[in-house]
């Protein structure tokens, strides 16, 4: 009980905080020319560019840098399929897990890949941290996509939107705008970002009604995902927040896009179940829905990832356990017929009243919207510990152990790793 009210007034002071706007002790508040200069990079206009990767072109793309490019000249090819992928917040289109996924489409595929950059509308302001505006572009961004779209005037079941955080509900927007007249056939969101969306109505977020297929990958509900299901089918790899391996802010984050490229290898495989909540699958899987496809074992509805549009009936929420080795974070085919249904991560094997406690109280932090995401739950994790709360049995001082998983990064006990 002492936990749990611990919990909930660190929290709930965070709520109130931020939506009543006071202002913490040592801050100043923006003076009349910052707040000019903040109105004048609101109102900036997105700019868009394209690296545009083939197999004619590998390891050199071809970069577009207009808002509407003209394709002509270059190695892309109108019959091929199309894939489009976006980056989120502080990132930018040649980033390396884009160009390893561009890469590995490539070696499935022949194919035409535009990795989008929209890397100054992604960290907009002098400090390159204001996530409130660069939310509000990645709807322009996702406009910006649908008039390329448009202009290559392919079949619409040859488009694929894949879009990490921000990116994921960019590629939302964009499958909105071409609406009506053309639907794209797919997008698949890496773990949407949640700050800002948590409540969002569908019009304002990544949404099923975006595409003839959404796929998502939830792996950080806790701080930077977004919790609630949106898609037709919805990954949650180890409950969607604290992956294994994660021991610093963000980390689980971007687990999601790690894993979307490790799937597109056939000879790695992410087989999830269908079932009623992370609870009824880590401890009771004889209760999930069975299904009888060809090459998934154990009653699997879906593969995790890129082949999860070969079972387009199998739809909702989906639970797996991914390995805890670092890589590949695929369970082998040898591994995954022995498969245990239990995760032995601390924050999964809590019980469920407290999980959901905790999951629903996080939902409600608005200060995630604002600039200095990390130090303020960094500032909230550390008042927990002051408390006494800890995932490990005996432990109870932050002298004895660092678990900042989600929360943070550090450094684990051995005995505890």
């Amino acid at each position: 009980m002492a936990v749990r009210f611990g919990i909930l007034l660190v929290l709930l002071t965070a709520v109130r905080r931020e939506a009543h706007g006071i202002q913490q002790t040592g801050e100043t508040s923006l003076s009349e020319g910052q707040m000019r200069t903040r109105r004048f990079v609101f109102n900036r206009p997105v700019d868009v560019k394209y690296f545009l990767h083939t197999r004619q072109s590998r390891g050199t793309p071809t970069v577009l840098e207009d808002n509407n490019p003209d394709v002509s000249g270059t190695t892309y090819r109108s019959d091929r399929p199309t894939k489009f992928i976006i980056h989120g917040f502080r990132s930018r289109g040649d980033d390396q897990w884009i160009l390893d996924m561009a890469n590995a489409l490539l070696e499935e595929e022949d194919l035409n890949v535009f990795a989008v950059d929209w890397r100054e509308g992604a960290s907009p302001g002098l400090t390159g941290k204001n996530y409130l505006q660069a939310r509000r572009n990645c709807r322009r961004v996702g406009q910006t996509i649908a008039e390329f779209v448009r202009r290559l005037r392919q079949p619409q079941d040859m488009t694929h939107i894949i879009g990490h955080s921000l990116g994921a509900h960019a590629a939302g927007f964009a499958g909105k705008a071409t609406q009506p007249g053309l639907t794209v056939a797919r997008i698949s969101g890496l773990d949407p970002a949640g700050p800002g969306f948590r409540r969002a109505r569908a019009r304002d977020r990544l949404d099923r009604g975006d595409a003839m297929f959404v796929d998502v990958i939830h792996t950080d509900i806790l701080v930077l995902g977004k919790r609630k299901p949106v898609g037709h089918v919805d990954f949650y790899p180890n409950e969607g927040w604290l992956q294994p391996g994660c021991k610093r802010f963000s980390c689980s984050h971007g687990r999601a896009p790690e894993f979307y490229i490790e799937s597109i290898s056939s000879g790695c495989q992410f087989p999830a179940y269908s079932c009623q909540d992370w609870e009824t699958f880590n401890r009771n899987r004889g209760q999930c829905v069975p299904c009888n496809h060809a090459g998934l074992v154990n009653g699997a509805c879906s593969e995790m990832g890129y082949p999860s549009i070969n079972y387009p009936d199998s739809q909702g929420s989906m639970y797996l356990v991914t390995s805890t080795d670092l890589t590949p974070h695929c369970r082998t085919r040898g591994r995954r017929d022995t498969e245990s249904g239990e995760s032995e991560q601390c924050v999964q094997s809590l019980g469920t009243a407290m999980r959901e406690e905790i999951l629903d109280l996080v939902d409600s932090i608005t200060d995630l919207q604002q600039m200095g995401m990390e130090e303020d739950f960094c500032s909230i994790e550390s008042q927990l510990w002051t408390r006494g709360y800890s995932c490990y049995p005996g432990v109870h001082s932050r002298r004895q152990v660092r678990h900042r998983d989600g929360l943070g990064g550090g450094q684990v006990p051995r005995e505890h790793q």
